[in-house]
């Protein structure tokens, strides 16, 4: 069943509204796993609920896609950028991040669902792939089991020398051998590689990454392999290789649903 409500964003501040949309699979049960969407760069949270509806009535799990509208969450800084960085530059309070806003999200959700879950899923494409790896990076939950990272247009490297937002050079602390060891698959599709694609970042830094973002997908990935063989540290992140898919959220989404909740068709 689908469904939309409105969540008032818990943070401090002018008030803010996101929509949640919702679906309730068929076979549900209280204990039913629980998928939390983050749309891209269009903010359009109905579309990416809907495009794991085939995949969450077949396997049974919820989907939770809170919509971030650019009114009120301005690209890239409110949304990709997790609302940690302004645009002058500077950096935001912890309390002012977006990412906490995720987990509240969730917990509103399990009381409408009637759930037992204590923890959740995490799925983004595009700009919701950056939003999902900034959070794993910079403010990981104890309420994530897993965590999708999907045709992200640009990353933040594990590399101290490169600086925010597409390196770790930046006043806040990250344990990188912890972040290196969080259940993270970075998900690709290997048509994804158009260099004149008309929503690819094209900041120097996001540039330094490679021309595209299959490269840039696979340079993130290679860099948290490095970076874990030179610390002597576990590494944990998978990497998916999605055949014949450009830069869709739908078509990326079956293949994230049997990642994380069924068969793996992903080579």
């Amino acid at each position: 069943m689908r469904d939309a409500y409105t969540f008032p964003d818990p943070r401090p501040g002018p008030r803010r509204e996101i929509t949640v949309h919702l679906n309730r699979p068929a076979n549900y049960r209280g204990d039913s796993p629980v998928l939390v969407v983050m749309h891209g760069r269009g903010r359009d949270g109905a579309d990416y609920r809907d495009f794991f509806v085939e995949e969450s009535e077949r396997l049974g799990f919820a989907v939770v896609a809170p919509e971030f509208s650019e009114a009120q969450y301005a690209h890239p800084h409110e949304y990709n950028y997790g609302a940690m960085w302004r645009p002058d530059g500077t950096f935001a309070l912890r309390k002012q991040w977006l990412f906490p806003v995720i987990d509240a999200v969730f917990r509103d959700a399990v009381e409408r669902l009637r759930s037992t879950r204590a923890r959740y899923a995490l799925f983004g494409h595009s700009a919701g792939a950056q939003v999902v790896h900034r959070f794993v990076t910079f403010a990981w939950s104890p309420l994530i089991e897993r965590a999708v990272a999907a045709n992200a247009g640009s990353y933040t490297m594990p590399l101290r020398e490169e600086p925010f937002p597409f390196g770790l050079d930046c006043p806040v602390k990250v344990d990188v051998p912890a972040l290196l060891s969080r259940p993270l698959l970075i998900q690709l599709g290997d048509r994804d590689n158009d260099p004149n694609h008309a929503q690819l970042p094209r900041d120097p830094g996001a540039m330094r990454q490679g021309p595209h973002r299959f490269a840039r997908g696979h340079r993130y990935f290679e860099a948290g392999k490095a970076e874990a063989e030179r610390l002597g540290v576990p590494f944990k992140w998978r990497l998916a290789v999605v055949p014949g898919v450009e830069h869709s959220g739908r078509d990326m989404a079956p293949f994230a649903a049997r990642e994380l909740f069924g068969e793996t068709e992903t080579a």
